[in-house]
This record gives C-alpha cells, structure tokens and sequence, in this order.
C-alpha cells in the first residue's frame, strides 16, 4: 500500500509523494506529553480508515485539511515594506514558491474514517499517554484500510520517564472575541457562544497557555462622555470566568493607552502624542488625561477586587511604546507618557506585573517583563542580558516579522521553524513567548481562502501567511492547526530543557548547540530535530 508516514515536524502538501508505507515506525514522548504521526494513503473509495490499537494511552484522530498559500514571506526584519512577495523562482528560505496548497488545519475525526480527496487519505494522529502509564516501549499496531487495500504498521513509541513542569516557561497567544463571533455567527450573549470559546480556550490550553489575553477596551467603548467618569467592566466577567475555568492562571489586560487614530480610522502609528486608550481624543499628559487614568484605574481594579483576580494579572499599558518612532525626541516623549500611565496603574493594583512588547531596554524600571522581537532581542542582546542580570524578566516575541531565514511560524516556512523558537528561548534563557496571532481573523475573512491577512496599519504589505491565526474556525468549533502542534512540542521542549538546565547546564548548553545558534542561525533538519529532542528525554531520565 502506499503512502507517507512521518513522525517529523514538517509540513506535507496534497501532491506529497507517496511510496510503499513502511512496516515499523519509531517515536518518543515524556510521560505527559504526546507523539504526533501525520499519515498520507492512496484510497480508492470514498473514505478509508486508520485504527490503532493501544491500551493506555488515549488515540486522537484529525483529517489533514489542506490551506492556500496566497504570498511567499518578504526577507527582512521590519514590519513596513514588502512583507509578502510573488517572487519568480522560490526563495531559499520557503518550503515551496507560491502560490500554493499546504496541509496544515486539523479537523477532528471521532473514529479514525479520513475523507478521500483525488484519491488520497490525510491525516495526523496523537498518541497520548494516560495518567500513570509506566515508562517503556509500546509497540502499537496501526491499521491502515482503504477499501480492498490493507496495510498494518508497527509503532514503536517510547515513553521516558520524564514529565515537564508547565509553569517554568510562559506562554501567551492573544485570541479574538470578536473574531469567533463573525466567523461562527454567535454573539457573545447568545447560547451557543459559550462551548465556542471553551473550545478555543481548550486549543490554547492544548500548548501550555496559562495566561490570556482580554483587552480592558474588549469590543466596546466603556467611558461615559460626562464627569464624573465611571467605568464597568462587568461584562467581562463571565467570559475572564470560563478561561480561569479551563485552567488558567493567569488574566493578561490592560490597553490603558495608545498612539490613537488618524482621521481616517487608521492607527497613528508614528506619534508621540500618546492617548488614553479609552478616549483616543484625549492625550494621556493632559489634566483630563490624567483625571480619566487615574478614573479608569480605579474602577477596573475594584473590579478585578470584586472577583478576586487583582493578583492574577499582568498588565499592558501600551503594546510595542518603542516601536514606530520617528526621534529621539519623539521616543523620549513616549517615555514620559508611558512612565506617568504606569505609576497609574501600579497606584491602584499594588504588586502587579507590566509587560510589553519592546524593542529596547529603554522603557525598563517601567516594564517589569520586557517582550523583544527576536532580531530585536539579538541586536540589544548584551542590554537585555544585562537586564536579566539585575532580576528584569525578559521573554521574546514574533509577529509579521522578522521573516525570511529568521525563525517564525509561517506558512511558507518549514514547520520546525515554530519549534525550533522555543530552543532560541532555552538558549537565551528567555523567560516566555508572546504572539500577536491566535484567532486574528478580523483581516482574513475565510481562512480557508485566503490566509494572509490584510494589514490595516498603513505601513507595509499585507501580513505573511499564517500570521494572524494558529487555529481554524471549524464547522464544530476551533480546529487545531500542525503549526500549533509544532508550538506545542516547543513550549514542551523549553520546559524539559529548563530541567536540564538545573541539572547539567553543560550538557543543556551542548545538547542546544546541536540544532541552534541564532534566531537565523540553526539546523531545522526534521529527523536531526527528533535525534536531539531523544537525546533531551535521556538526559533527564
């Protein structure tokens, strides 16, 4: 029978080649973590089916859907320019030149039946270890059907003795509220809207997110035109509830000021007359800017008070406050709005943590976790080593750049890319990862059409594929994407890699060397990935 089967992080593509499918296949796990196989086969009928039979662990099954991509990514590190391109021949640092099709979107299959589609079956499965399953090798038979034709292969999955601990890394991919309810057709106050956002909850979960993100502004205007200001952030609370249900630890807010708007609705991306994020109208240095802060503060932390999350918060004044500057000048201006907001915020939630995304450690003593760029965070390098030094908390971020070779998640970039980011994390000794572009579906109308996103900035092309989203709105719900598993392995990684760190920071620094240098400077082969990540698990067994 022939097919493709891989237990390598790499993307495959409708028009994969298809061989004679092998009789063995082996793959690894820690105890608490999972092993992933994407599956291709010929399949003369309609559907065929995949069974694997294995006691003690639990068998996931998806349909590989496959996507368009529209762009090739651009080669730069800015966010203006030519952040996507229809290039002649494909750049060096793409999978394929676009256009192009990519199997990336999971769509959930309860039983292991795979649609055919031009006479092909795609899918992936996760194999994941039951709570208590001893450490050991696990042969697994996996049955492949496809009408007449049969094929069993043997699964060799070893399960280490080795769990990760979440919490030693941070994670945050910030979702859309709005974005689920115009692509699903719920509004937030309606029936069905709840077990959609658990399900999107339960993705984000799935790769070791335990802060989210609601901005204080979420979807509406909340300042009263008269004084005295009053503020009710009361609608929040049912929705920040179903997150805290679903394991979180932690709420990530703020949004407190901004750069405001031009007269055409579009950001004022390069200003240096901040506004409060509740009335862009109003600049945050003026005495109505300081009364509405200060006004805005006060009830959002008496409303955090009355549910008892004033201690479960970081807190974002404004995103990216050193980014988009014209002069020093302007950047000093900046600061000085930015410090006066922040001593806003310290004044009524005592103890809490900013972070934000930067570019420089200009805004530090402001910012307790400063959240650069990755070929920011290698630029300023020994600035943000420094910082670290002295007990800042520094972790890194990617969004519609750095692109070409720099790692990032992108369509048209190899799969282990977005895995191979948690390495340069472990390496750096970065404390989390923050992206931009869970759900962002607001310039992406039907992602399964059109997967770069429009780019309402004014700077700049449209984002590259993939960039404002990781999860797909399903017919059923939120489908997971292989760049998410990717991301899951990573964060995974970063945790077991935190492990050996405490334990044999030699061999952690060693062991790192083999697939990473730089943020564009690694080894993404897949098979050499899977040899070192192995080679990780025995380490710490």
């Amino acid at each position: 029978m022939n097919g493709y089967l891989s237990a390598k992080t790499e993307f495959l593509f409708p028009d994969t080649p298809l061989s004679p499918l092998p009789e063995t296949l082996h793959t690894a796990a820690a105890r608490n973590g999972k092993a992933g196989l994407q599956l291709l086969f010929e399949c003369p009928v309609e559907a065929g089916r995949i069974e694997a039979e294995a006691p003690g662990f639990g068998v996931e099954f998806y349909q590989l859907v496959k996507v368009p991509v529209d762009y090739n990514t651009g080669n730069g590190v800015d966010q203006g320019g030519a952040m996507v391109l229809l290039p002649e021949t494909c750049p060096d640092y793409a999978i394929r030149k676009a256009p192009f099709w990519v199997l990336d979107c999971l769509r959930p299959l309860p039983d292991g039946g795979i649609p055919a589609e031009d006479g092909r079956c795609c899918a992936y499965l996760c194999l994941v270890p039951r709570a208590g399953l001893p450490a050991g090798h696990y042969e697994i038979p996996l049955t492949i059907r496809a009408g007449e034709l049969t094929h069993t292969c043997i699964l060799d999955c070893h399960v280490y003795p080795v769990e990760f601990r979440e919490e030693v890394f941070g994670k945050t991919n910030w979702f859309s509220v709005e974005s689920i309810e115009a692509q699903h057709g719920v509004k937030r106050n309606e029936p069905g809207f709840e077990p959609l956002l658990r399900d999107y909850a339960r993705a984000m979960r799935r790769c070791h997110q335990k802060v989210f993100l609601f901005w204080m502004h979420e979807g509406r205007p909340v300042a009263r035109p008269e004084k005295p200001y009053r503020f009710d952030f009361e609608d929040l609370a049912p929705l920040i509830e179903i997150f805290f249900d679903e394991g979180f630890e932690t709420l990530e807010t703020g949004g407190l000021i901004c750069r405001g708007v031009q007269p055409d609705g579009s950001p004022d991306m390069y200003s240096a007359d901040l506004k409060c994020g509740a009335d862009p109208s109003v600049s945050v240095d003026s005495e109505e800017g300081y009364e509405l802060l200060c006004c805005e503060m006060r009830d959002f932390a008496a409303f955090l008070t009355r549910h008892g999350w004033q201690d479960k918060v970081l807190f974002h004044v404004m995103d990216e406050p050193d980014v988009h500057v014209r002069s020093d000048a302007d950047m000093q201006a900046r600061r000085t709005q930015f410090f006066l907001a922040a001593n806003i915020v310290r004044r009524y939630l005592p103890g809490v943590q900013i972070i934000e995304a930067v570019k420089t450690t200009l805004f530090r003593g402001g910012v307790d976790i400063m959240v650069p760029i990755t070929d920011g965070y290698e630029r300023e390098k020994k600035n943000f080593d420094a910082a670290m030094a002295l007990g800042d908390e520094v972790w890194t971020y990617v969004c519609c750049g750095p692109e070409g070779k720099w790692l990032n998640r992108f369509l048209d970039q190899p799969l282990a890319n977005g895995r191979l980011l948690f390495w340069g994390c472990a390496a750096n000794r970065l404390a989390g990862y923050l992206h931009w572009g869970f759900n962002q579906f607001s310039g992406v109308k039907k992602p399964f059409e059109k997967t770069s996103c429009e780019n309402r900035t004014g700077i700049g092309t449209d984002f590259p594929c993939g960039d404002a989203f990781i999860v797909y709105p399903g017919t059923d719900g939120c489908w997971l994407s292989m760049r998410l598993e990717a991301e899951r392995r990573g964060a995974e990684e970063a945790a077991l890699l935190w492990a050996l760190r405490q334990k044999d920071e030699a061999a952690h620094d060693e062991l790192i060397a083999k697939v990473f240098r730089g943020f564009a400077d690694y080894d993404n082969d897949p098979e050499k990935l899977e040899t070192v990540f192995e080679e990780l698990l025995r380490l710490l067994r």
